[in-house]
């Protein structure tokens, strides 16, 4: 189990599925929110290998308008539903699936995505935010927000600034459109 750290949601327990390979720290959770306080109020976010939900739930409580969630495993995607239920929250739809498949079947367009893949899954941090780009799903001033270990390949010169966090041997790289 996991705890919100701030917002509407603060200190309220999450459920994460037994299976989760690495959700998500707190320490992490908060830094990366803070980082991204001017933008979430209002935003719809993208929650992308969303594990638990907690990266989308994060923003809900702090103000995001919406929330989409696409998790591949459906224990997980379960468990993200029943979190939302479990606080009451209306802004939130889970997609149980591939991404790539949701990503193209789906028109809308996101301010925030937070991109946690399982960390083996390299490609994804390079392929998935040119993709955004590429098909026009992200809004004018929209961040990527992208959550791992070791070394990635980032499209960071498809975007117009970047800034890296370190929290121990996770890294958030997060990308401004």
């Amino acid at each position: 189990m996991i705890k919100i750290t701030s917002g509407k949601y603060r200190s309220r327990i999450l459920e994460v599925p037994p299976h989760l390979e690495v959700p998500s720290k707190s320490i992490v959770r908060t830094g990366m929110m803070n980082a991204l306080s001017q933008v979430t109020p209002g935003a719809v976010c993208l929650d992308l290998f969303a594990g638990s939900g907690a990266l989308g739930i994060e923003a809900l409580s702090r103000g995001a308008k919406y929330c989409y969630f696409v998790e591949l495993d459906r224990e997980s995607a379960n468990t993200i539903n029943k979190n939302l239920n479990t606080l009451k929250e209306p802004n939130g739809m889970v997609f149980n699936g591939d991404f790539a498949g949701i990503l193209e079947n789906t028109t809308e367009k996101y301010d925030i995505v937070f991109l946690d893949p399982p960390y083996k899954m390299k490609d994804v941090y390079r392929d998935v935010p040119k993709y955004l780009l590429e098909h026009d799903r992200l809004t004018e001033n929209a961040v990527v927000v992208l959550e791992y270990e070791g070394e990635i390949d980032a499209p960071k010169e498809c975007f117009s600034r970047s800034k890296e966090y370190h929290y121990g041997r996770t890294k958030v790289l997060i990308l401004w459109r």
